[in-house]
């Protein structure tokens, strides 16, 4: 089997950076430790949010790739790896059923050879996308009460119009105003 595997992180944060080394790792490890198995390629999206198939060039290439007939199975960590937009995830899925090749999410332990069913993926994927959206308003609280509070770290850069009290406090600098 020609056996691709597909590897993701959202954030260039150093721990994201080291969860992506060690996926690219053991995917590599592996494909090449099964005489089965032709490595393709390991498709790479680093620091790049799921949420949209826009941006994820190693994403396209791979179901490009895999839509002309070059891979066979596509291994990936986890369904909120592959995507975590429903109807951009289905559609993928449903573009690689319909070209053959075999999706298999580790976490899940789902096998699109073997779940024919789309609702299961679908409500695995939503649980992701959900889990996404409430990161997302989580993180916009967090700003927007650092904000309101003056505790942002926005607040320690040099503003045109303001200055700093003595007790850190940003102030109206009249002859800037």
């Amino acid at each position: 089997l020609r056996v691709a595997a597909y590897c993701r992180v959202s954030t260039q944060e150093e721990e994201q950076i080291g969860s992506f080394d060690m996926q690219v790792r053991h995917f590599t490890q592996r494909i090449e430790g099964n005489p089965d198995w032709e490595l393709v390629e390991i498709y790479q999206d680093e620091g790049i949010s799921a949420t949209t198939v826009k941006k994820r060039l190693g994403f396209q290439k791979m179901i490009a790739d895999a839509v002309n007939g070059k891979i066979d199975l596509i291994l990936t960590k986890s369904i909120s790896r592959f995507g975590r937009d429903t109807v951009d995830t289905l559609e993928a899925l449903r573009r690689l059923k319909a070209a053959g090749v075999r999706v298999i999410f580790d976490e899940e332990g789902l096998d699109t050879d073997e779940v024919d069913d789309e609702l299961l993926i679908s409500v695995a994927e939503s649980f992701a996308q959900a889990e996404n959206e409430s990161r997302s308003m989580n993180i916009r609280m967090g700003l927007r009460n650092h904000a309101l509070n003056g505790s942002s770290g926005n607040y320690r850069k040099r503003l045109y119009g303001y200055v700093k009290d003595e007790g850190g406090n940003l102030v109206i600098e009249p002859t800037q105003a």
